[in-house]
Parts: C-alpha cells; structure tokens; sequence
C-alpha cells in the first residue's frame, strides 16, 4: 500500500506542476511561456527518473521502455530516463540468497562451486552473479528479485489507475494496448522457463552461423526464479576504443547486427526485443554474443508485411506504399480520418527526405525535431492522434528499432540503420520475390 501511494504521489506531483505552470503562464507571452514549461519539463524529468529508481521494479522497466519510446514526450524526458538503461542500482545479496534458497533449499550456495556475492550487472527484474559448477565451468546466474511478482502486480495496478489521464492528455485509440502488452512482457520476463524456451528458439535461428553465440543453460542449476548459463567474456558491443583495440570495426559489428535482425525479422518472424549496449559482447571475428532472452517477441504476419511494404516504398521512393505499409500494421483507427493521415504522412515524408545526417551519434535538436514529425503535427495533434490506433503486438517492434537505431548510431556514425538497411532489405525482398509463383504468362491466361 505505501508502494502504491508513493508511486501515485509521484505521478500526480508532476501532473500538479504542469497545471500550476498552465495557470501561471496563461497571461504570459509565448516566448516566456515556453521558457516555464522548458524548465518544468526539466525539473519533472529529473523527479521522474529519480522516483523510478527509488521505486525500482516494474517503475524502472517503465522509464526503459519511455526513454526510447516516449516519443510523445518532451527531449529532457529521454534525456533523463536513458540512465535507467544501464545503471540500475543492485539488490544486497542477503535479499537475492533469499531467491536462491527458494529454488534450491539451505544448501543453495553448496550446489556451486563457488559464487560471488557482488553482482556483475543489475537490471530492473533481475541481477547477474558469477558462479562455478561443482567441476570449474564459469557461469553467469541470473536471479530474480525476491517478492518481484507482487510488486509487478501492485505497479501495474498503479499504472492503470492513471490510464483515464493519459487517455484525456494521449487520445490515442486503444493506447491501452500500451499498458497491455508491457504486462505482458514483465510476465514473459519474469517466466525463467519461458527464457530458456527463447534461448533454445534464437540458437536454432542461427544454428548455422558462427559468427553468433547463444550461451548455454546449465540446466541442473536452473529452477524457479534462477537461470544458470554459460559465462559469455566479450568487449561491450557500444565500446568503440575496445573493438578497435581486439581488431574489430565498429561499422562490422554495426552491420551484423542488422544482419541478424533482418534474418530474425523477415526469415523467421522473431526477435530479441531488448537490443540495449548491455545484451551484447563482440570478440574478435567480429562474434556477437546475444544475452539475456526475457524478451523474445513473435511478429504478425501483418506487423511483418507492413514493415516490408514501409522499407520497400522507402527504397523506391513511393510514399503510397509507405501509407500503404502504415495501414497494414494497423495504425489507421477504424472510423479514422485516413484522408488527414495520408496528408500528414506525406508531409513528414518529405521533410524526412530533406534530412541529411553527417553523424547519427550525435543528432542536433533541429534533426530530432524533422524525425519526430514535430512541425507535420503542430495545431492538428489531438486530430492526428483520434485517427490513429496502436497495433497489437508493435510495442515491442517500436521499442527495438528505437533501441536499434541509437546503437547502431553509435557503431556507424555515418550510416546510421537507415543506411545499413537498405542492403539487407534489397537482398530480403528480392529473396521474397524469388519464393513467389510465377505470374501466368497472357498465352497461359487466355
């Protein structure tokens, strides 16, 4: 209950600061109007973020999921919310032994040959401690935290106590689904079962690639809430000086991992929805090592042609089969105004054309404000957004090309993933033609 209020304290103190800047500001003018709400944006930002530490759990989840999805949101928000990303404070080990002693009973500890108290990574589920077998084999052991079932339970409650506000501010159609398919993912990510089955699934994807390792479940010290694996030792996929320093370029990494999601995406319809610098390692080769599959997603048949309809019109220069891809994944709410969509989109599709980026590391706020459609939507937001509904099953797909565009940024600064896709998605489609029945010739037709 305490969680509960203090998490509702949080959100309404920001939603109380934002309505006493309206009502301060309402005789002002626009320039110093706008500079209030820039210095709320910042202030409420950083409370924000702070909060989703101190809270933890699902609170911190929620603040990944925003800083590379919010969109919606002002810059200061991802600016501040990107920390969460990485730097996740741990769990004292005496509340994890806890964890361990469920799965194994007293003994717990005795079934290693030995385990390190201090954690090597910690995220907002779970923490990774490094271990021995009995024999010597390294091992990477990720244990969830105690209690975090209930605690998800309680958040999620929170979150959806505050849905009728995001619906009057947001007037997304089914913007529910936002909340839907986030529960939906913490029950995957918290289902140690569930994790092995997606690490058995991606090995097979690439069964016949070397350049790719998927570790390897210790599955006589796995149970419940504790998922053994393999210890996997690489460079961290983001450290450019490291790459460089095991002979590997950045750019090479950059475009097997687009390798990998074009196979993952268009070959099998299934991905790692979770591509942030901390579940990869590069060794010489280059080798990527895949970690952590709590968040294995499948793609519709729908989501998967809407995608390739959107790359396709995107390479041909075809704005039509751009919104054609856009109302296949199912964007365009029903009764929506598909007419003011296609003007928008065509709008936005111009400008994006005119973009030129010299280094997608390091985007200026004029470049990010042309990605967003910022100016496509001014006056006519509220319009736009009524018309507009959110596809089942695309939260995860806009999460990972969000976080796959800022990485990929990073390792090819001067391509960026629109640069390094287009190969790819011509030697995908022209496989995808391949596999299509011949047309009937006229002769055959008549």
């Amino acid at each position: 209950m305490l969680r509960a209020l203090a998490a509702l304290r949080l959100f309404w103190t920001i939603i109380a600061s934002y309505a006493l800047v309206w009502v301060l500001t309402r005789p002002l003018g626009a320039e110093r109007r706008r500079a209030w709400f820039d210095a709320a944006h910042r202030k409420n930002a950083a409370r924000l973020a702070g909060g989703f530490v101190a809270l933890r759990g699902v609170f911190i989840k929620t603040g990944q999921v925003l800083s590379v999805t919010g969109t919606f949101l002002p810059p200061a928000y991802g600016e501040a919310l990107v920390r969460l990303q990485d730097k996740v404070p741990p769990r004292p080990f005496h509340e994890i032994r806890g964890r361990l002693v469920e799965a194994f009973g007293e003994d717990a500890l005795s079934r290693f040959g030995s385990f390190e108290e201090e954690p090597v990574a910690a995220a907002s589920l779970a923490q990774v401690h490094r271990a021995t077998t009995p024999e010597g084999r390294a091992l990477a052991v990720k244990v969830l935290y105690p209690d975090i079932e209930r605690l998800i339970r309680i958040d999620l409650g929170v979150l959806r106590s505050l849905l009728p506000v995001v619906k009057l501010l947001l007037p997304v159609s089914r913007v529910e689904r936002v909340l839907e398919q986030l529960a939906a993912m913490l029950s995957r990510e918290t289902d140690y079962a569930h994790e092995l089955e997606n690490m058995d699934r991606i090995r097979k994807v690439f069964a016949g690639r070397s350049d790719v390792v998927v570790p390897e479940v210790e599955r006589e010290l796995t149970r419940g809430g504790v998922l053994s694996m393999s210890f996997e030792s690489g460079v961290k996929i983001n450290d450019r000086e490291a790459l460089v320093g095991i002979g590997v370029e950045p750019e090479a990494v950059a475009k097997q991992l687009v390798s990998c999601y074009f196979t993952m995406l268009f070959q099998h319809r299934l991905f790692h929805a979770d591509p942030h610098p901390g579940n990869f390692l590069v060794r010489p080769g280059p080798q990527l090592v895949i970690l952590d599959y709590g968040a294995v997603e499948e793609v519709t048949e729908r989501l998967q042609q809407g995608m390739q309809s959107v790359v396709l019109g995107v390479m041909t220069r075809n704005d039509d089969e751009v919104l054609r891809g856009i109302e296949r994944m199912g964007f365009v709410a029903e009764g929506g105004d598909r007419e003011l969509l296609a003007r928008v989109g065509r709008d936005y599709l111009a400008v994006l054309g005119s973009v030129k980026i010299q280094d997608f590391s390091k985007l200026d706020r004029e470049q990010m404000e042309k990605l967003s459609g910022y100016d496509q939507m001014r006056g006519r937001l509220r319009q736009v957004m009524k018309s507009v509904e959110y596809p089942e099953g695309y939260f995860y797909v806009e999460r990972t090309l969000a976080l796959l565009f800022g990485l990929v940024g990073q390792l090819a600064p001067k391509l960026g993933l629109p640069g390094l896709v287009m190969p790819y998605a011509s030697q995908a489609f022209a496989m995808s033609a391949a596999k299509q029945p011949p047309a009937p010739s006229a002769e055959g037709a008549a």
